[in-house]
């Protein structure tokens, strides 16, 4: 609805390097886009129903991959990226996943450890320039997707009272444990949060994307209403 909407109003406004000047504007219309082809392309790889994990610090690209995977027919499995090995480890083979999103700072920990994620097929890292066996380059994914027909990834849909959103606990009480959100729940948090609260034209993101309240109320929240999020590096 935002991109028949307002199309060319900013999705994302986000600074193009930690530190810099440089501010890049990302509108409704170029974020479908985006989402289209990464679609597009993990659907050709068989994973437009697969549960998909994804690790790192608040960026566009984690935004991407998350809206993608909740338009398919798949799950999606953020990763608290501050957590210890052991228990990362733990949640990426409990929850399933066959696919790993990540950020370059974690280029080096994925690489240590794909050999104790049996059951993931691919490592994508949003940094990396080149494909290598199992890792492969997001940009590079993206790219082919654009070339990609798009009607079988449009045409993934999830049932509404099915698992969609597998958030893991902190682990305050011992191991994390899975907490399984619908898309009937994930919609009903935005819609009845918008009912008792208001949304600016423009906001910023404060927590962690892997909070369940920034991921829905914030990121779902401003989609629902267009409005523009700044994303906080």
């Amino acid at each position: 609805r935002a991109v028949a909407d307002c199309p060319d109003k900013d999705a994302y406004q986000f600074r193009a390097a930690r530190g810099s000047d440089e501010i890049v504007h990302v509108t409704y219309r170029q974020f479908y886009d985006n989402n289209e082809s990464l679609g597009a392309a993990l659907t050709k790889m068989g994973y437009g129903s697969e549960h998909i994990a994804c690790c790192g610090e608040n960026s566009f690209k984690w935004i991407c991959v998350y809206i993608t995977v909740l338009k398919s027919a798949g799950v999606f499995v953020p990763i608290d990226k501050d957590l210890p090995t052991a228990d990362k480890l733990h949640i990426l083979n409990e929850s399933e996943a066959k696919v790993l999103f990540y950020s370059g700072k974690f280029e080096k920990w994925v690489q240590e450890n794909a050999e104790n994620l049996p059951q993931i097929d691919y490592f994508i890292g949003f940094e990396r320039t080149e494909d290598e066996g199992k890792f492969l380059s997001y940009s590079k994914l993206i790219s082919e997707g654009r070339d990609l027909p798009r009607e079988e990834y449009d045409s993934l849909k999830s049932d509404p009272d099915e698992l969609k959103y597998l958030v893991y606990t902190s682990g305050t009480t011992g191991v994390a444990k899975g907490v399984m959100l619908t898309e009937r729940n994930i919609c009903s948090d935005v819609h009845y949060g918008l009912t008792c609260s208001h949304l600016y034209s423009v906001g910023l993101s404060v927590l962690p994307y892997h909070h369940t309240y920034e991921a829905v109320v914030n990121i779902l929240g401003s989609m629902h209403n267009h409005a523009t999020l700044c994303i906080n590096q």
